[in-house]
């Protein structure tokens, strides 16, 4: 898709669409199969694709920052002690949050506990 988009597609500053073959049709959704790792952007062009279909008015899904929030390094910044109680209306919120969080461990050499649980 990215290859696509940035080849054939147009962003309208405007009206933020997203018009195909000099504006024979309108993307209205765009949806993500790929496009979660940095490795599928080999290069700046797959980049500028990707801002134009997320600064474009088409419905996304998932939404960047649902891809986001659904990366391992995300979910272990956010089960950081005290990162979630920015966000939650009070520590009794952000308790109950942490009833429901999966374990999250680093498994990289140095990481906290990490040689621990090679270890195990």
């Amino acid at each position: 898709l990215l290859d696509v988009a940035g080849a054939r597609a147009a962003l309208d500053e405007h009206s933020r669409a997203l018009a195909f073959d000099g504006g024979a049709w309108e993307a209205s959704v765009i949806y993500f199969r790929a496009g979660y790792s940095p490795a599928e952007y080999l290069s700046e062009a797959e980049w500028t694709a990707r801002a134009a279909l997320e600064n474009s008015r088409a419905i996304k899904c998932p939404t960047v920052a649902y891809q986001l929030a659904g990366t391992k390094k995300v979910q272990q910044a956010l089960a950081a002690p005290g990162v979630v109680e920015r966000f939650a209306s009070s520590s009794k919120v952000a308790d109950e949050l942490r009833t429901v969080f999966a374990g999250l461990y680093a498994l990289e050499p140095g990481a906290d506990g990490a040689d621990e649980m090679v270890k195990a």
